[in-house]
């Protein structure tokens, strides 16, 4: 069980998979047997493996809805033209394929368990959360100048069905299916997925360069939402955001739309030198691996409020500690107390220091 004890009816904590197939379905029953196991470990199964399953069951199915509903009543060109890829189709498709020849290898090596989370967080990850999430920007224009994602939403999905098949059968062949219907006439040949060949990875289409850029795009939007969470920010206000990119502004540019839709930072501008912080500057500057975030703090909240109720719990937080120090600095108590419980006092006055520290930090972002 998930406490690592061996399921005995005599203790009560015997799963029954006939109730979760019932519940949660047979692939989520699949997905929660694979998941977290090693090879020469016992596998524990908890109630938490199978809503894990279900929940990514419901995300594929969510995702092909989405890819279905995408394609055009008219019928879209489904060829794939390299030259007219944007970034983010050549860094989804560079993923794609590194995970097709990964999973290749770890199935080779009977590491079923760690075949699937890559799978997992390709599909979740890349795919779901970032792909589909960019792509609404382009399927939203009206310009011709503009590609099309569908090719390669459709592509990436599925072929990463049939990557999945083994491990979820069930709803990648109803996925499938449902997919095949919407798709013109002989783009998928083969009337099951069970018998569609296995994929296999394309080196030709790995890019180092997409994918660097696209991780630095993505590290700039989680970093303002971040900061936006950091600081209790409404998520119906917008926020001021600017970001020196260095030598890969150029192709980050294009994506200000995308980070300011799932951001929820306008305007965003890109500046052509990093920002260099003054003592009366109320700016959070957010410095990554490739670039820099200026977000002016004026923009997420109200300075003055803020800084009051800062204030006050630097306060209490201060009272706290001479509390505790107090406390901590009585012979009698140190004396009279069980060590565990001295103990516990100096871990509680570690962790308000530590919180202390954090909070006059963030004050010294709120100058007068």
């Amino acid at each position: 069980d998930e406490k690592g004890d061996k399921m005995s009816k005599t203790r009560g904590n015997v799963l029954d998979p006939i109730e979760f197939l019932d519940r949660y379905g047979t692939d989520a029953l699949r997905f929660a047997l694979l998941t977290g196991t090693s090879p020469g470990n016992d596998s524990k199964l908890s109630q938490a493996k199978f809503e894990a399953g279900r929940n990514f069951a419901n995300k594929l199915w969510n995702a092909t809805r989405f890819v279905v509903r995408s394609l055009d009543a008219e019928g879209v060109d489904m060829e794939i033209r390299r030259e007219k890829l944007t970034t983010d189709d050549r860094w989804i498709l560079s993923r794609l394929n590194r995970t097709v020849s990964s999973v290749a290898g770890l199935m080779d090596g009977f590491q079923f368990e760690e075949a699937q989370r890559q799978m997992y967080d390709f599909l979740w990850g890349d795919y779901c959360d970032w792909y589909i999430e960019l792509s609404k920007t382009r399927l939203r224009s009206s310009s011709d100048e503009v590609p099309s994602p569908v090719p390669v939403l459709v592509h990436v999905l599925e072929t990463s069905l049939r990557l999945l098949h083994p491990f979820m059968p069930f709803v990648t062949e109803e996925l499938w299916q449902n997919l095949k219907k919407c798709l013109p006439s002989g783009y998928l040949a083969d009337d099951s997925i069970m018998i569609a060949p296995y994929p296999e990875a394309a080196p030709e289409t790995f890019d180092t360069e997409a994918e660097g850029i696209m991780e630095s795009v993505i590290e700039i939007i989680r970093s303002i939402r971040n900061a936006r969470a950091q600081y209790n920010v409404e998520s119906s206000r917008w926020v001021e955001a600017q970001i020196y990119g260095g030598n890969l502004a150029p192709a980050i540019a294009p994506y200000s739309q995308a980070i300011e839709a799932l951001s929820r930072a306008r305007p965003v501008t890109f500046i052509a030198a990093r920002v260099e912080r003054t003592s009366d500057d109320n700016t959070l500057v957010l410095v990554l691996k490739e670039t820099e975030v200026v977000i002016p703090m004026a923009s997420m909240v109200d300075l003055d409020a803020e800084r009051q109720r800062l204030e006050k719990e630097i306060a209490q937080g201060e009272a706290e500690v001479g509390r505790l120090e107090a406390r901590l600095s009585n012979s009698e108590f140190l004396s009279k107390a069980p060590a565990a419980v001295v103990g516990k006092e100096r871990d509680k006055l570690s962790v308000v220091k530590d919180k202390l520290e954090r909070l006059r930090q963030q004050l010294g972002q709120f100058k007068s």
